[in-house]
């Protein structure tokens, strides 16, 4: 089959509404701070950047037909995103996604109510088979059903990356990991997918090879603020965290999904090294702003912060010897 120059991502679409406070929370009581509104969702999240990392994105996923919902698809085609595989469902509410950051900018608490993604269904993506297998790459996030994560899996010939979203969510791809070219936890979620506590480099570098073992080719797994791990079949890294004042780090994650795919996808020399830079420097753009989506994300920011940041790169070599 031929491939045409475009990402495919399936996922959740939803509106953000975020709140910081001036000061530290108290619980049960009402805090002064800041709240904003924006369109979120992490397959919309990654479609967005991706759109402006200069992809050619088409993303399936499920609005109602409410204002809220209609204005954030235009937003998605104002960005040159491809939205005709997405589904509009009548009388349907859209996705909306709500947090709570602690003064730091760092998210205390959150509600999803996602529930609309559930029209993505394994028919429809069966139905939507062509266009999978015609994409450079297919992203998906675990906001879908398991069973339609399950046909995603089954069908897709081309490069087919995870975002794990949250450990409920990735609850239902645990054990069912073969045919995953890709995959993006964080540690919690990491520890959850393969039953391993991660206290160090050793238990991070063994949770890895568990998930490779299981029939993924790359994991990177996110540090916070010790960075990122990467590894393949043949060698393991970490690389370090850019430095960035964070006013919020919702979306971060996102950024640096997107910027793996888009570098992997883009003749890199290093199928490791060069995805996990660009994905902390994404990751260090996005958080230190306090919107979802930094507004200039672009290659030549990415560029700008690799080229000006010295960063730490650690090969685990080491550590495979003395197992």
């Amino acid at each position: 089959m031929d491939h045409k120059d475009y990402i495919l991502v399936i996922g959740a679409a939803n509106i953000d509404i975020g709140g910081t406070p001036y000061k530290p929370l108290i619980s049960g009581d009402s805090n002064p701070g800041i709240i904003k509104m924006s369109f979120g969702g992490v397959g919309r999240n990654i479609a967005h950047n991706l759109a402006l990392l200069g992809a050619d994105v088409k993303l399936v996923t499920a609005v109602g037909d409410d204002i809220l919902g209609t204005e954030m698809m235009e937003s998605c085609r104002s960005l040159g995103i491809d939205t005709d595989l997405s589904i509009t469902v009548p009388g349907a509410l859209s996705s909306m996604y709500i947090f709570i950051n602690d003064d730091g900018g760092e998210m205390d608490l959150a509600l999803s109510h996602v529930e609309i993604v559930e029209y993505i269904t394994p028919k429809y993506i069966e139905s939507i088979k062509d266009q999978i297998n015609e994409a450079l790459a297919v992203v998906t996030d675990c906001n879908i059903s398991q069973d339609s994560l399950y046909k995603i899996m089954e069908i897709c010939e081309v490069p087919l990356y995870v975002d794990t979203v949250s450990v409920s969510h990735a609850d239902k791809i645990k054990g069912h990991l073969n045919g995953i070219d890709t995959i993006k936890p964080n540690l919690i979620e990491a520890e959850f997918l393969t039953d391993t506590r991660i206290e160090n480099e050793y238990s991070c570098l063994k949770a890895a090879r568990i998930l490779i073992e299981q029939g993924i080719k790359r994991v990177f797994i996110s540090l916070g603020p010790q960075g990122i791990l990467a590894a393949d079949k043949n060698r393991a890294i970490i690389v370090g965290r850019y430095p960035a004042e964070i006013k919020s780090t919702t979306g971060a994650g996102d950024s640096a999904m997107a910027s793996i795919i888009y570098y992997s996808m883009n003749g890199v020399s290093d199928p490791l090294t060069d995805p996990a830079k660009a994905a902390n420097a994404a990751a260090a753009a996005t958080i230190s702003i306090d919107t979802t989506i930094h507004p200039e994300m672009s290659i030549s920011l990415i560029e700008k912060i690799m080229r000006e940041n010295d960063v730490n790169i650690k090969d685990l070599k080491e550590i495979d010897q003395n197992e």
